[in-house]
This record gives structure tokens, sequence and C-alpha cells, in this order.
């Protein structure tokens, strides 16, 4: 029987470690913005926390509802709106709150001179300090239909919820967002992307026709899980991204945005959904077939 010294025993551990280490840094993936220029053919998506979404349909970049800041994060967002803002060609926004209309976010993108910017008319109220070129912004409307840089866009109703499954009403502007704030149908590469925005279930949901790509929210204020479900199985989409959960510092009062439920939702589903359902850490990459 071989007997190890406590030297070589440390030793031993010592050298696993190392090994286990450097394997597990060989596994990392490259930066998100390395990856995003190094992407050149087809579709690829990446989440960037809450229900911020980046797009590459090969050498169109896309971003929907990005909030790249650090304030009461659980960890910093995964790249920098500067990084982003050479490279991101449209920022779609579903409507004026910061955890989606993020002012410093679109600040630094619209210094880079790149970005075009889809705002609903309730946005453009907290964006007046920042210098967007009229030629580089569109405000969209829900059930007006319009094309930038390629992409088809249907903007559709957004009917934002609340606290205990209710409507948000108690804002001063409420009539006028759910006027003017949207989700949006994005048509791209052969491929129809549905993220709803914050909204609750609505009838116009239902009757979305051939989408490929769905954005679900299963929080308290939007979707939560049967209603999430609902959606999903009349859709049957072919890809099921969840968002709006794991970004935010969770506090009680707060608890019905920050907190979703992504994994309860995924096990309301059948097994084949399941299989097309997919939780992404931040930053990871996807690519749609």
């Amino acid at each position: 029987m071989l007997t190890l010294r406590p030297r070589t025993i440390r030793l031993s551990v010592l050298v696993a470690f190392l090994l286990w280490a450097g394997s597990a840094c060989a596994q990392q993936q490259p930066p998100v913005l390395e990856q995003i220029r190094a992407h050149r053919k087809g579709i690829a998506v990446w989440w960037v926390g809450n229900a911020g979404w980046l797009i590459k349909a090969d050498e169109l970049l896309i971003g929907i509802d990005l909030d790249l800041s650090l304030p009461n994060k659980i960890t910093p967002p995964v790249i920098k709106p500067e990084e982003l803002a050479g490279d991101l060609d449209v920022a779609f926004v579903s409507h004026q709150h910061g955890d989606h209309c993020n002012l410093p976010t679109i600040d630094a993108l619209a210094k880079g001179r790149r970005t075009a910017f889809v705002l609903p008319a309730t946005c453009l109220k907290r964006t007046t300090r920042i210098a967007i070129p009229s030629e580089r912004l569109i405000v969209p409307e829900p059930g007006r239909p319009f094309d930038v840089k390629g992409v088809a866009v249907e903007p559709i109703n957004a009917i934002h919820g609340n606290q205990d499954f209710t409507v948000l009403t108690r804002e001063p502007d409420f009539v006028e967002s759910i006027r003017a704030n949207c989700g949006y149908v994005l048509n791209i590469l052969g491929k129809r992307f549905l993220h709803p925005g914050d909204s609750v279930l609505t009838e116009q949901h239902l009757g979305l026709k051939n989408i490929d790509v769905l954005f679900v929210s299963p929080t308290i204020h939007n979707m939560y899980i049967d209603r999430s479900m609902i959606l999903i199985n009349r859709l049957e989409p072919a890809y099921i991204f969840p968002q709006h959960f794991g970004t935010f510092i969770v506090r009680p009062e707060i608890a019905f945005w920050t907190r979703g439920y992504p994994d309860e939702l995924k096990l309301r589903l059948s097994a084949e959904l399941q299989k097309r359902y997919h939780k992404l850490e931040q930053g990871e990459m996807f690519m749609i077939r």
C-alpha cells in the first residue's frame, strides 16, 4: 500500500487545482464584443440582462431594451454601451422605464453616431437632454409597421402590468403609455422575433402568426407563469428565451418586477416545448438556425 506524505498530498492538490483552473479558463467564452465582431453570417443572440438583447443578423447588429448601467445590478453588465456605440445599428426601446429606456446607455450609444433609435413617444420626454439627430430617430406607434435598416418592424401594443397581477394605472401618463408603448415583431433574415416589452397578456399576442423566436417575461408584473405558458402554447415558437430575471438585486417592495420565474415556467411546458426553451446566462451567445 502506497502512503503519501503530507507535502506530496499538498503538491498533488495544487497540481489538480491548476489543471482544473486552466481547463475552466480555456472554456470561458471571449468577451461579448469580440463574439459580436467575429459573427458575420446567420443569426446570433446574446442576453445582456433584464429584458435586454443583442441580435446580430449577418453584419447587422440590433439591440432591444438595453440597460447597460451598473446601479442595483447583481453583477456588472457583460458589455459597456461605449463598447457598442461603434457597432450597434438599431436600438429598440419598448417603454419609458429606466430598466428599458436607460438614459446612460442611450446617451453613450447616441455619441457613437451610428445607432438609429426606435423610441416610443413616452421615451421622448426622458431623452430630451440626449442629442439624437432626427434622421436617427423613429417614433413607433402600435399598429403602424415600418422598416429600419432592412428590418421590417411590426409594433404592437404593450399594456404594462404592476403588483398583484394588475395593470399599471398609478403613473400620471398611464393612458398615453397604453396608447404609445410598444412590443415589437421583428422580421430578420426570414425569422419572426417577438419581444412583447413589459406587458400583460393581450388578445393581440395570441393572434400573432408564425413567431419563430419569443422573448418572454415570467414576472408578476408581466405574464407570470400561467399566462406565459398560454402564450407559448398558442404560438409554439421554435425558440423560447426567458428574460426579466436574475439581473437586479431583489428587495420585497420591487420583487414584482425584479424576480422572475424562468425555471418554474419551463416545468409547466410540454417535453417538446422544453426542448425549445433556452435560459441563457448573461453574455452567452446562442445561434438561431
